[in-house]
């Protein structure tokens, strides 16, 4: 990732990421409407998947250019969502034998997050 064509291309993944989040999530309110965050719920549960799935394909049979990885991961997952790189995170805690840090990650970020949204809420309005 040092040249200036893939700082362009992680730029336009991000782009196209952030465009799909918004399709999906346009698409889950109308298909069950409002009642609950249907759309970042997918968004998150396909972003994760996505993550897993191209992690796993360059660790054992794919091979892609320099670069590539990153482009899909950062950028276009990265606009997408970043709760991808959160689980990925969390699951690479557990089967590295460190299940304790793990559900400590995960507990962390969904607390830290909770407060924070309802910090940035309080303090806003």
């Amino acid at each position: 990732m040092s040249t200036f064509g893939h700082w362009i291309a992680l730029a336009v993944a991000g782009g196209l990421g952030t465009v799909a989040r918004a399709g999906v999530t346009i698409m889950a309110t109308r298909l069950f409407g409002t009642g609950f965050p249907w759309g970042t719920l997918a968004v998150n549960a396909l972003g994760a998947f996505l993550f897993g799935a191209i992690v796993g394909a360059t660790r054992s049979r794919v091979v892609m250019p320099q670069g590539v990885e990153t482009i899909l991961l950062v950028g276009l997952l990265g606009g997408f969502t970043t709760f991808s790189s959160y689980a990925f995170q969390a699951v690479e805690l557990w089967e590295s034998g460190r299940p304790g840090l793990a559900v400590a990650s995960v507990m962390a970020s969904n607390m830290l997050g909770f407060v924070a949204v309802w910090g940035g809420l309080k303090m806003a309005g």
